[in-house]
């Protein structure tokens, strides 16, 4: 099993809906079980079209190369997405 692959299902269970105020808490949870990962947050949007309807991403991608990723819509009354896994490429 992947990092991703655990940490996807421990912050779906418990932080799935983390506000931005929110990142500390669950990212120092990870720190304590010494995953070493990297947090990047940005946005996805179609290229080259100034479009203010773009989706926030966040990203945690581990030392064995897999990644857990999640995106939400900017003032979307649902949040956040479930984190999903990514393994990393062969």
């Amino acid at each position: 099993m992947f990092d991703a692959e655990f940490v996807a299902t421990f912050l779906n269970r418990c932080a799935n809906h983390a506000s931005d105020e929110d990142f500390d808490s669950y990212l120092g949870v990870l720190r304590e079980g010494n995953l070493q990962f990297t947090h990047e947050l940005g946005y996805v949007g179609p290229c080259d079209i100034p479009n203010m309807n773009v989706y926030r991403a966040e990203s945690l991608i581990f030392g064995d190369g897999s990644r857990a990723l999640r995106v939400a819509k900017p003032d979307s009354d649902t949040g956040w997405s479930p984190w999903t896994a990514l393994q990393p490429l062969p």
